[in-house]
């Protein structure tokens, strides 16, 4: 995370630099020589798409900011508006206090606000490594940002060009802040903010030389956290006490962000009484799929900040990958001696304690996912990275935690292992977006396929099929997660959009699919699960995802697919519904083209499915850095030296990180990592030129 934050400093310098064409200074007197310094001068945002770069001056006096140079790749300033010379700032240019300076990379040909630096020649690309350190007149570096696994980025013999992200908006939340984010829109000559697609860390603030970066803490308890041996032994969380919340998060956005930052590796610890073990043990035999919740303290750890939540709420999660926390039916908990398994928990601070210390900073749910039938710890954590990278800010956010369970009368808490630590859609996930949805009081719905059949969007005639979540057992294909509205009058309005879908036809379903949905956004969604080969999803087998209603009642409103649970993706399938082979089958055809209708209403118009292939082909463009071969392993190797050392834990299960899909798939061939035929990066772009005859 460090090199990823690096990384982003360094690309947003080059992307200043290199952009500018003419400069235009501000006519600003001249401020006193001792205030004059550019120190306080920071890159602070990068867009790659609309082509710009921002500083800002985080000091409450004006800064004087000429001859500011960017180095790009260790290859020398970036060229002027003609490329002839050097690009430096022209004498004179001031930045006010607390303000900012945009300069447009090539091909950018826009206005802001703020200070205007002109244009560059030099191009800026979120798809290609990229070194951009900020260099004042006297030659000191001041600034840097690098989309690399770069430790010294003036080094050029220690810089490693492998892309670690590849984004359009990179930004520092607030203005000129230690952490940098990937944002879904930029804002150019004002003050950043915004939807929040991924989170990066800076070790500190970097106002020195490049070089002279200062160390990187380190979390107490072994090396990165945990205990010295990696199998839980010491249960030290970083320390004995909470801290208070970092007072720099103002919003639930920045919040989410703080705890789903890619930069750390929380470590998790569950502390419960006996008694309540047990009836949870109970429960889960009297009915393995109960949503019931149970109490335990909860310790947070995200290695500089502990949380402890006394009484917070948790529970047992899962469908058919529904596991029995301690031995087999029946049994106890057996003091020291338990026979531990794998299990996904659902984490609820606020549960019992309606209070905002039982949150971290707003942040009040946190799901925990381990990696079962996932020998390569990667594919859901690589499926969700995938559609934030590719701009579908509807997806959730997921890191990679540590857990621990400490059951009263142990001698010590059991390591559960590397989990994946999930963001919950909920009315949180809503307020975090509701710039983009343009309203968080709307209907959401969770849908599955369970015993009353799929959430297929096509039999709305069936009253069995929908229900409200009242945190009982009960489930249904279209369940309904928010009370904003009543109950009767959301799953009017579910009816009536499910009327519409199936009975509309010609240019009339064309027009009103346009109008209630994003047709851009759902089709690069749609675009990400097919090319991650994602089979037991809403197309094919009516199953794993929401959907969101901006309003209530039958019109004006807006539709939004949400994509949810890809671990069964990237080569581990069944054959199911019409698909036989998740990485060769059509994309044109992914699901059953008569009982599953959304897909195959909006792609049976030219207009809306040549959008979509453009999105496959991109999607495999080699070039784009998505999901080709080399950058999707770059990426999981990445994640495996993260984790790796983590994976031995107390239940004895997942215990080795392997190239191979679950064992119960029906492609038992494909790879990931391994340089072979059945690559599944290689199998899919191979199909898609099959398929899509290019």
């Amino acid at each position: 995370m460090n090199n990823l934050f690096r990384a982003l400093v360094v690309f947003t310098m080059t992307a200043i630099i290199g952009g500018c064409d003419t400069f235009v200074p501000t006519p600003s007197p001249t401020p006193e020589e001792e205030d004059t310094k550019t120190l306080n001068i920071v890159i602070n945002e990068v867009n790659t798409s609309a082509k710009y770069i921002e500083l800002y001056n985080k000091s409450d006096k004006d800064a004087n900011i000429s001859g500011l140079t960017i180095i790009k790749n260790n290859e020398g300033p970036i060229g002027d508006a003609d490329g002839l010379a050097d690009f430096a700032v022209a004498e004179g240019t001031i930045i006010p206090a607390k303000g900012f300076a945009v300069i447009g990379c090539k091909g950018n040909t826009n206005t802001y606000d703020g200070v205007a630096l002109g244009t560059s020649k030099t191009g800026i690309s979120g798809s290609k490594s990229l070194l951009l350190e900020l260099v004042d007149a006297e030659g000191n570096h001041l600034d840097y940002f690098v989309n690399t696994a770069a430790e010294a980025p003036n080094a050029s013999d220690e810089w490693d060009g492998a892309i670690l992200y590849n984004f359009d908006v990179a930004m520092r939340v607030g203005d000129g802040a230690d952490k940098w984010y990937i944002i879904a829109e930029g804002t150019p000559g004002a003050p950043n903010g915004g939807s929040v697609i991924r989170g990066h860390n800076m070790p500190a603030v970097h106002f020195g030389p490049v070089e002279d970066k200062p160390e990187e803490d380190k979390p107490s308890g072994g090396e990165n956290g945990g205990s010295d041996d990696n199998t839980g032994d010491d249960n030290q969380q970083g320390g004995d006490t909470p801290t208070t919340p970092d007072t720099n998060i103002s919003s639930l956005a920045q919040a989410v962000a703080y705890v789903w930052d890619e930069n750390t590796f929380p470590e998790i610890t569950l502390t419960v009484k006996k008694d309540e073990w047990n009836r949870m043990l109970t429960t889960y035999d009297q009915n393995s799929q109960t949503k019931q919740y149970f109490k335990g303290d909860v310790t947070f750890f995200n290695g500089t900040q502990t949380y402890e939540f006394k009484e917070a709420g948790w529970r047992l999660r899962g469908n058919t990958s529904r596991r029995r926390p301690e031995g087999n039916g029946g049994e106890m908990h057996k003091t020291d001696n338990a026979d531990w398994h794998h299990f996904h928990v659902q984490m609820n601070f606020r549960k019992y304690h309606k209070d905002s210390a039982h949150t971290i900073n707003g942040v009040r749910k946190e799901h925990l996912k381990c990696f079962k039938d996932d020998p390569t710890y990667v594919r859901e954590m690589y499926c969700y990275d995938l559609f934030r990278r590719y701009g579908v800010w509807t997806a959730i956010n997921d890191i990679y935690c540590r857990l621990w369970i400490k059951v009263e009368g142990d001698s010590k808490a059991a390591y559960y292992g590397v989990y994946e630590m999930l963001e919950t859609i909920d009315d949180e996930y809503l307020e975090v977006r509701s710039d983009k949805f343009g309203s968080d009081n709307g209907n959401l719905w969770k849908c599955s396929y369970i015993s009353q059949g799929p959430a297929d969007l096509k039999d709305y005639s069936n009253d069995s099929k929908f229900g409200l979540d009242q945190d009982t057992d009960e489930e249904w294909p279209y369940e309904l997660k928010t009370e904003n509205y009543s109950f009767s009058s959301a799953k009017a309005q579910l009816v009536d959009f499910m009327k519409k879908l199936n009975t509309k036809s010609g240019q009339d379903l064309h027009d009103w699919l346009g109008e209630i949905i994003d047709i851009p956004l759902f089709l690069k969604t749609y675009a990400v699960n097919v090319t991650v080969g994602m089979w037991d999803d809403y197309w094919n087998n009516g199953n794993n995802y929401y959907m969101y209603f901006t309003s209530g009642g039958t019109e004006g409103y807006k539709f939004y697919f949400i994509p949810y649970d890809y671990d069964n993706s990237l080569g581990t399938s069944q054959a199911c519904g019409r698909l036989s082979d998740s990485g060769r089958d059509t994309p044109l055809k992914w699901g059953s083209n008569a009982n599953h209708p959304l897909v195959n209403k909006i792609i049976q118009f030219d207009d809306y499915k040549a959008l979509y292939i453009s999105y496959l082909k991109e999607l495999v463009d080699s070039s784009k850095g998505y999901f080709d071969q080399t950058s999707s392993v770059n990426r999981i190797r990445a994640w495996h030296n993260k984790i790796s050392p983590y994976i031995t834990n107390d239940t004895g299960e997942d215990m080795e990180i392997k190239d191979r899909p679950a064992s119960w798939g029906n492609h038992s061939e494909y790879r990931l990592w391994e340089n072979s035929s059945n690559n599944f990066f290689k199998v899919k772009a191979e199909s898609y030129r099959n398929h899509l005859n290019y």
